[in-house]
């Protein structure tokens, strides 16, 4: 049998069957931004062009701040029978140097902002009661003038102060913060390698922290001891995420066995953004007056209805947007079979449409969303977006597969040791860095890869290995490297 023409004729077949699907790897397309509402697709083209950022990095930044701002205020009537929100978690990945923080900064400005300002009031109302009370206990007696002092005020805020934006967190510490929040906040940041190892359990014993994440996607209840929250039981949170990080750290977090086997995964809309750095131009760039007032007025009259609303608004959909929806999310389900390597990442793809759609219809009617459909245009491009998600996740998923985050853990612990400190014996690798027997392999891996460097140290009849990084200058003249 000619085996050798019969593996072309498999390849081929192969590669057709490849081809055929619709759900492919794609990094190259760009994002779709005249799927975007006018408001969000002119403060993206500006923004992109004033600080030289992608428009790939930019223009999704506007879907999840807008987001944000949504809180528990506004919902989506579908034909499920719970409401979906339009609150999303993201995370965007690129190199360092393109401009993320900076991005982030100036979107989610008219944030903390009103956010401010809400504290400022909140503030005053303290130092009015604690007044108020005084003058009752004093009965009359108590001076006109009299103010209480600003560690009083503190003293009396507490934790009560109205928080909308956090950043690093524990569960029980974001349970807390919830619990005086109405059950809302979000959770941004810039520099996200922090927060994750603290999602992944690096400084709780390993043990995973994203049960609140879950919890807070699906606007479910959550029971915690935490001694110090005003009530152990929260009866529906609702979270908001918008990370920004490197390659490397999407890399760790889309890996990670835990995340990826407890469902948080599938809730994010993920991509990497592989542009390189732009060249430096001495043109001066500013984002145009009206796009600022534009994009601060959108943001905050956004928050002043939904933020720390009492009460919510429901957007009913069209007929024929659901029939897209419902379409959208059938051809994922007859590709049961060619993604069933994906875990349950497909699972969300099409409530994150949902999602999508209800941002971007409150950005066309701001004023009264709720007195208006949600249409099949808006479904439309909705989902046009939720396909560049697509394509870019499961690149990143392509991109990823052989990476074990473990592994990569340890290679960094090892790597900046021999960076900072020189050659080690294993011995004392062992010992400060606690390796255990695969990690000792790994070591051994990554000398035969030719990342590290070994010579027998010993100046007795016990065998004494030492490594150190490939050139570093700490390597003594005599050492006889091993190279096999």
């Amino acid at each position: 049998m000619n085996t050798e023409h019969l593996s072309k004729i498999t390849d081929h077949l192969l590669e057709d069957e490849g081809q055929s699907g619709l759900f492919k790897a794609d990094d190259d397309t760009p994002f779709p931004l005249d799927a975007l509402p006018p408001v969000l697709n002119h403060v993206a083209t500006e923004v992109s062009w004033a600080y030289q950022a992608p428009i790939d990095l930019v223009a999704p930044e506007t879907i999840a701040v807008m987001s944000a701002c949504l809180g528990k205020g506004i919902n989506l009537q579908t034909n499920h029978p719970d409401p979906t929100y339009g609150l999303l978690f993201m995370f965007l990945a690129t190199k360092p140097g393109i401009c993320k923080s900076t991005v982030l900064k100036w979107l989610s400005k008219p944030m903390k902002e009103y956010q401010n300002k809400v504290r400022k009031d909140y503030r005053i109302t303290i130092q009015n009661q604690l007044v108020q009370e005084f003058q009752e206990k004093k009965k009359g007696d108590a001076p006109k003038d009299w103010q209480p002092t600003q560690k009083a005020i503190n003293e009396e805020i507490g934790k009560t102060l109205p928080t909308l934006i956090a950043e690093h967190y524990s569960q029980e510490g974001l349970a807390t913060t919830l619990s005086y929040n109405n059950e809302y906040l979000v959770i941004m940041s810039t520099d996200v390698s922090g927060v994750i190892d603290g999602l992944r359990g690096a400084k709780s014993g390993g043990y995973n922290q994203g049960e609140i994440l879950l919890k807070g996607f699906a606007g479910e209840s959550y029971d915690c001891n935490n001694k110090v929250a005003m009530d152990e039981h929260l009866e529906e949170i609702r979270l908001a995420i918008n990370w920004l990080g490197t390659v490397d750290t999407l890399k760790t977090f889309i890996t990670d066995p835990q995340i990826k086997e407890r469902g948080l995964l599938s809730r994010f809309l993920f991509a990497r953004i592989d542009d390189p750095i732009p060249h430096a131009t001495v043109d001066h760039r500013k984002v145009a007056t009206g796009v600022v007032d534009k994009w601060h007025k959108l943001l905050t009259d956004t928050l002043s209805k939904y933020w720390r609303s009492e009460s919510v608004e429901t957007v009913k959909m069209s007929t024929e947007a659901i029939q897209l929806y419902v379409d959208f999310r059938n051809d994922y389900v007859d590709a049961q079979d060619e993604l069933g390597g994906l875990s349950s990442l497909p699972e969300r793809w099409a409530e994150n449409a949902l999602r999508i759609a209800l941002v971007m219809h409150v950005c066309m009617h701001s004023n009264k969303p709720a007195d208006h459909e949600l249409n099949k245009g808006t479904m439309s491009d909705a989902i046009r977006i939720m396909w560049w998600f697509i394509g870019r996740q499961l690149a990143c998923i392509d991109e990823v597969k052989g990476f074990e985050p473990l592994a990569n853990d340890c290679k960094v612990k090892v790597l900046t040791k021999l960076k900072n400190d020189g050659p080690c014996t294993m011995r004392k690798l062992q010992r400060t860095l606690s390796l255990n027997k695969k990690d000792i392999a790994l070591v051994m891996q990554w000398v035969k890869q030719g990342e590290l460097v070994t010579w027998n140290a010993s100046k007795g009849n016990r065998a004494s290995p030492t490594f150190a990084l490939v050139g570093d200058d700490r390597i003594p003249k005599d050492a006889e490297l091993i190279t096999e």
